[in-house]
């Protein structure tokens, strides 16, 4: 049987070997860069778990909206003021997959962020993933500020960024 639970920061070697298995080179990150979306946000980064063994993460957080954080870099605190909420991760274990793990991890970090006033969201899809985000509502805008595209180019060539009203999500990924 598989449990939905926080993160905590002891649950952070297993979230890196799920990030090593299934992301390439660019997007695995060290165990400082983990746990500061962990300490920023603690009430928006949700496991599953089965047999007691992490098989699915999200780590999420707070962010101003189109201005994605750089890829690797530790985040010291959330800004102060904003209403967006921004997925860093989401990653499945390949022995995991197919048990709608994904949209359970969104449905629970996307109620936090709702809990925390945040109306809106933002991410950046890579590795072909912007189909599981769409099916979730989340959507591409037709253009980007220069800024923000420069932002997107960094993190991969298929990477692509993508919105959603918070309002929307419950629709789609259930209520408890």
């Amino acid at each position: 049987m598989i449990q939905l639970r926080l993160l905590t920061p002891t649950d952070l070697p297993a979230a890196a070997a799920i990030q090593n298995a299934v992301y390439a080179p660019l997007y695995r990150e060290n165990a400082e860069v983990l746990g500061s979306r962990l300490a920023v946000a603690p009430a928006c980064c949700w496991g599953a778990f089965e047999a007691g063994s992490l098989c699915a993460y999200i780590l999420s957080h707070p962010w101003p909206a189109g201005s994605p954080p750089p890829i690797g870099r530790a985040l010291s605190s959330a800004p102060a003021g904003g209403d967006n909420w921004f997925v860093h991760d989401l990653a499945i274990a390949p022995s995991a997959r197919g048990l709608g793990l994904g949209r359970q991890l969104v449905g629970r970090a996307a109620r936090a962020a709702r809990a925390q006033g945040l109306v809106r969201g933002d991410l950046v899809a890579v590795q072909g993933a912007h189909a599981f985000w769409a099916r979730l509502g989340y959507a591409s805008p037709t253009s980007l500020h220069p800024a923000l595209a420069a932002k997107v180019a960094a993190y991969g060539e298929d990477a692509r960024y993508m919105t959603v009203s918070l309002a929307d999500l419950p629709q789609v990924v259930g209520r408890p």
